[in-house]
């Protein structure tokens, strides 16, 4: 049956190429890893921003992300003069590019008033440079919807999202690194003295990754001569498929999960874990969780190769859960290490299995619309991440307001530290656990499902 898969082939691509198109993303893990880990610490306890100005700011995105992303798509996917010469995608990523890393400095350099007495100068801020950086992020990430235009045959798609787990751990340990290394907690300038330095191996990589996602004649033809609908009626039809809500709430809970874990780093290193206080452990917990996303690849390919799509993403989901037992019960240097050691293996099965599925349900949707509108439904997608991205800091203001976490204190009561416990697994972790079930009983891609879906797409020129 594997190799049916693979003789639906169309074009072969080198090594490089699988590179250099997700080198072009780097910067998006990147820009994620140092947001998710300090833009709630650095409001909370350096500018002393309250909670829910910070949680306020990020409901409001969240409807501004409603209309951006799937707006993004859509304009994508209309034919213009550019379009006719460069492709759908290409303009797009290449004109965002610049903002989507400029606004990342930006973010870590608000008014200089005071949060708690007025708090509206730095809120406005804050609104206006995340509805920057959320267009800039959500046009660069139109790289992924050539993933499925690009790739057609499911070999050339494993083989990238294999690839993807590399640079897409490159830009996370960019993200992570950089930021905790630069950054010395009180001085608030390092914050984005630590941005500025983490944008330049991220423009490097664009500049590198850009001849891997031009759009070559065959593509842009085929696009052409697709037809379009309009935009309302395309994100209508995009919540109607239940195969796409289904992943999209999987999509939801791996990205709330893995944003609250993150986020809780250093909350937990600096008021939880009991470690010498000369060794700089959010950077080793960094290393090692990434180091054992990419230890765990082989498994997972491996895997792929013999369950398929939709039961990796089930026992991915399930490990997940599993993980973040260890994780509760760790308070010193070793378990906090092999605690998260396991959450890194596991999280590399939601990672790995993001890609493929997701080609498996564009081949679905492009089949019941005779049309690609890759554009459309990744805007749609990236809008469910968000959310999920955007769960953190909820969670987190509700728990630090009822567990009365103190952020200009340098010790937290028991009760406070059990909430920073709470906030990073077992919260996050209920989502998933409601995710996976829906994804269970819903999502019915099967491994054979899939092959048949390739074969019409090939009958149908698509």
């Amino acid at each position: 049956m594997e190799n049916n898969r693979d003789d639906i082939s169309e074009k072969k691509y080198s090594t490089w190429t699988h590179f250099a198109f997700n080198m072009t993303m780097i910067m998006l893990p990147a820009t994620y890893g140092m947001f998710s880990t300090q833009f709630f610490w650095f409001y909370e306890t350096e500018i002393l921003l309250p909670v829910i100005f910070i949680s306020l700011a990020q409901i409001i995105f969240i409807v501004w992300d409603a209309f951006n992303d799937p707006l993004i798509g859509y304009l994508s996917d209309r034919p213009n003069k550019f379009t006719r010469k460069y492709g759908r995608r290409f303009p797009f990523i290449m004109i965002m590019s610049i903002p989507t890393m400029l606004s990342l400095i930006l973010l870590f350099t608000p008014p200089t008033v005071n949060a708690q007495t007025n708090p509206w100068p730095i809120f406005i801020w804050i609104l206006i440079i995340l509805a920057i950086h959320e267009f800039g992020y959500t046009s660069v990430s139109l790289v992924r919807a050539l993933y499925p235009e690009k790739y057609r045959s499911d070999k050339e798609r494993k083989k990238n999202s294999g690839i993807s787990i590399i640079t897409y751990n490159i830009g996370l340990f960019l993200g992570f690194v950089i930021p905790f290394g630069f950054i010395v907690v009180g001085d608030q300038p390092s914050y984005w003295i630590a941005a500025t330095i983490l944008m330049v191996p991220c423009l490097i990589f664009f500049l590198l990754g850009i001849p891997a996602i031009r759009e070559d004649k065959e593509m842009i033809e085929r696009n052409l001569q697709a037809k379009r609908e309009p935009f309302f009626a395309t994100l209508k039809s995009a919540l109607k498929r239940k195969n796409f809500i289904a992943l999209a709430i999987v999509s939801i809970s791996t990205q709330a999960f893995a944003a609250c874990i993150m986020g809780s780093i250093n909350y937990w290193v600096n008021f939880v874990l009991v470690v010498p206080g000369d060794i700089q452990l959010d950077v080793i917990i960094m290393i090692v969780w990434l180091l054992m996303v990419l230890a765990s690849m082989p498994f997972w390919l491996f895997l792929s190769h013999r369950i398929g799509n939709k039961k990796l993403q089930l026992i991915a989901l399930i490990a997940t859960i599993c993980s973040i037992i260890p994780f509760i019960f760790a308070r010193d240097l070793i378990s906090a290490l092999i605690s998260i050691s396991i959450i890194g293996f596991t999280t590399g099965g939601t990672t790995f299995i993001r890609y493929p599925i997701f080609g498996d349900l564009i081949d679905e949707v492009t089949i019941l619309d005779k049309k690609r509108q890759e554009g459309v439904y990744q805007g749609v997608f990236v809008f469910f991440d968000r959310i999920g991205i955007l769960l953190q800091p909820i969670i987190f203001a509700v728990v630090h307001i009822l567990t009365n976490f103190d952020p200009e204190s340098t010790t937290q009561t028991s009760l406070a530290q059990q909430g920073i416990i709470a906030a990073a697994t077992w919260i996050p972790g209920i989502v998933i656990v409601i995710a996976g079930l829906i994804f269970w009983k819903v999502y019915d891609l099967t491994l054979e499902k899939t092959l048949v879906n390739k074969n019409k797409l090939k009958e149908l020129g698509l």
